[in-house]
């Protein structure tokens, strides 16, 4: 199997709301929140209880190669919060990261928090393979989030 679809973990997201698991997913300090690569042989389990990043599947398929670093960057929010001008939408968005002198391939960006024993919180499929030889690798994350849903029907 492989990668075929981007989410949150679900044991991680109750637990965020249900406040078992304190953290502010808003919060705009860099590092917070880091992502890593991943390769398409890792088969993500979305109902895993304590996804965590270094555990099973997450121990293995990280991208390697020249100027990526294992456990990836840290990540800057820009915010957690409705989107403007689209009522009913909250998104989730992260500025742009990059890896530099970079000679990689990835599928996905496992979003984690370190400081929480690295708790997996989403993961952000890119929908194909993309690479770099020694160059900048970036993950440009949509304007509208990184994550982004519908919160209710409009009236």
């Amino acid at each position: 199997m492989a990668i075929t679809q981007d989410g949150w973990f679900n044991d991680t997201f109750i637990k965020v709301v249900r406040q078992q698991i304190t953290i502010d997913v808003g919060s705009t300090t860099p590092g917070v929140f880091k992502g890593a690569l991943w390769t398409g042989s890792v088969t993500p389990d979305f109902s895993q209880v304590s996804p965590a990043y270094g555990t099973a599947p997450w121990n293995s398929g990280e991208t390697t190669g020249p100027g990526y670093t294992a456990g990836g960057s840290s990540l800057t929010v820009v915010s957690f919060a409705e989107l403007a001008g689209a009522a009913n939408k909250v998104g989730w968005r992260f500025s742009a990261v990059s890896w530099t002198s970079a000679t990689i391939a990835a599928d996905a960006l496992l979003v984690y928090a370190s400081s929480l024993s690295n708790r997996a919180f989403m993961l952000r499929w890119f929908g194909a393979t993309y690479d770099s030889s020694d160059g900048t690798y970036t993950v440009t994350p949509d304007t509208t989030g990184l994550w982004r849903t519908v919160l209710r029907n409009a009236a």
